[in-house]
């Protein structure tokens, strides 16, 4: 059975940059809600965007497109989109797919803040 997918914007304003957190499955049938999350904060001129993936509970290949997708709408507004958090499931999910390391991936919201408010350029490992 499917985790509804709940997905929650926080703005930081010192770090300059906006935390999704996401909770649940992303999946075939909730992945526009996150794409539609993320496209909102680009359009809001904020495309700098921390993803909260701690609560992640499942994750397909339109989850994976998604996550893509928004990583390019993020990067052509002038911005960029960490991950924080990646355990688990979405964690292996990522490595077995070889885009660990495509994505900026910080241990926690915390450092993901830390990164975005010190200027750090995203460098994927």
């Amino acid at each position: 059975m499917s985790r509804q997918l709940v997905v929650r914007v926080t703005h930081h304003e010192e770090a300059r940059c906006a935390v999704l957190t996401v909770e649940g499955d992303i999946d075939r049938t909730s992945s526009p809600l996150l794409r539609e999350a993320i496209r909102g904060l680009v359009q809001e001129s904020r495309p700098r965007i921390v993803l909260d993936a701690g609560g992640i509970t499942f994750c397909d290949s339109n989850g994976l497109r998604t996550l893509l997708g928004g990583m390019a709408m993020t990067c052509e507004a002038g911005g960029w989109m960490r991950l924080a958090g990646v355990r688990g499931p979405f964690e292996r999910l990522l490595r077995m797919t070889d885009l660990y390391g495509f994505f900026a991936v910080d241990s926690d919201v915390v450092g993901a803040l830390r990164q975005a408010s010190e200027g750090s350029a995203p460098n994927p490992e």
